[in-house]
């Protein structure tokens, strides 16, 4: 990560890091010794040395087996079997945690000691899976109780300990007022990984996003001024096995429009792939610095019409930065889950924007396209994607 990925800064470790069936004395987490023999704050030491900061996947709620094994809660003289009296799921995954009974005081001590021991293992992300309301999928959503008032204490834990704090998955954007106040950022729809056993994700769950992420387009709450960022989950670009490339997109076409979608709307960036794996040209992609500027703003892009990918598939998204250039993409979401469609003219008013004339550049050809009075045209693959800067004259 430190030669290839130099800009990149935290390093995730999904659910396998801890142990399943068992806690700490108070009822926290535990790190998988035969993973992690020499501890986790061994761990996170090494990665600072590269400038990294390490993070985990937990779950929102008190720990089924802190309450089996008759944990205390460190400080007091209670037991966490005191808070769960009615045994309350405590997040979308049945029988792993219980929601306290009431959230107390007591509730708030028990999440600032797991807070504290994060930080004493050097923990900097903590994803919160589970959490609701939401979770679920388009077909069954909702299967995560409302565990706002948990979620809520454990960003207080969090924020003491500068702790970036990121909610997840398929999370409503009707209570943006409090996933505002509770974190840093959130998962907008279902996982973007296929589970094939032969490829990572497909063209047609990259484009699904577009759609998701317009009804958080229409927010005012996202972006840098809040500190708070959606996430489209991982992108998986350009994984290599045995010399063959099992990412599962189409054609580079989609690779870099996935890219560009995400910078556009400064989507919280987690590489889903082996960066030993990734060819030199993906890795450029990945490390291109108007890209990185772009997503680096913070700001999220909104879309010009209709961001429903599937009704309208010449879709435009666009941003002001703070320099006063825009950042534009164009798009062209003609996929199905198992062909390409067909190229498609794509246009745009510049006074859509607020501007007449500007000058255009092509970011992904590193090209001046000159200067544009009115409208700007072009026609794209299916799949296929511009990724322009725009300076008003």
């Amino acid at each position: 990560m430190k030669s290839k990925m130099p800009q990149y800064e935290y390093i995730n470790m999904d659910s396998g890091w801890y142990v399943h069936d068992t806690v700490d004395e108070f009822g926290r987490w535990s790190y998988r010794r035969d993973l992690f023999p020499n501890g986790l704050r061994y761990l996170s030491d090494h990665l600072a040395k590269n400038g990294h900061k390490l993070g985990i996947y937990i779950l929102p709620g008190i720990r089924k087996e802190a309450v089996e094994n008759n944990a205390k809660i460190k400080g007091t003289t209670h037991y966490l079997k005191e808070l769960t009296t009615r045994k309350l799921e405590g997040n979308g995954f049945k029988g792993t945690t219980y929601m306290p009974d009431e959230h107390n005081e007591l509730v708030q001590m028990y999440y600032d000691s797991m807070a504290e021991l994060f930080a004493e293992w050097g923990i900097s992300f903590v994803k919160v899976d589970g959490c609701g309301p939401g979770g679920g999928d388009q077909f069954y959503p909702y299967q995560s109780p409302d565990n706002r008032e948990c979620l809520r204490m454990m960003g207080q834990a969090f924020r003491k300990r500068n702790i970036w704090m990121q909610l997840s998955w398929y999370m409503d954007p009707s209570y943006i007022s409090d996933w505002v106040k509770i974190s840093n950022g959130a998962r907008v729809f279902i996982d973007i990984e296929s589970y094939s056993t032969k490829t990572m994700t497909s063209s047609h769950r990259v484009f699904q996003r577009v759609t998701y992420a317009s009804r958080w387009a229409e927010l005012d709450d996202v972006g840098v001024h809040n500190g708070f960022y959606i996430d489209l989950d991982v992108v998986l670009v350009g994984m290599v096995v045995n010399g063959k490339c099992i990412d599962g997109l189409d054609n580079d076409d989609v690779r870099l429009s996935y890219i560009s979608f995400w910078a556009l709307v400064s989507s919280v960036f987690c590489i889903g792939a082996d960066p030993r794996m990734i060819p030199d040209k993906y890795l450029h992609w990945f490390n291109h610095p108007e890209m990185l500027m772009i997503h680096q703003s913070g700001i999220m892009a909104k879309p010009i019409g209709s961001g429903n990918a599937w009704l309208n598939r010449k879709q435009i998204w666009w941003k002001r930065l703070a320099d006063g250039r825009i950042a534009c993409g164009l798009f062209n979401t003609h996929v199905y889950p198992f062909f390409l469609g067909i190229s498609r003219e794509i246009k745009f008013k510049l006074s859509d924007m607020g501007i007449e004339t500007a000058e255009i550049k092509d970011v992904w050809a590193g090209e001046q396209m000159g200067t544009y009075t009115g409208t700007y045209s072009v026609t794209l693959r299916a799949g296929q994607c511009q990724l322009l800067l725009i300076t008003p004259k």
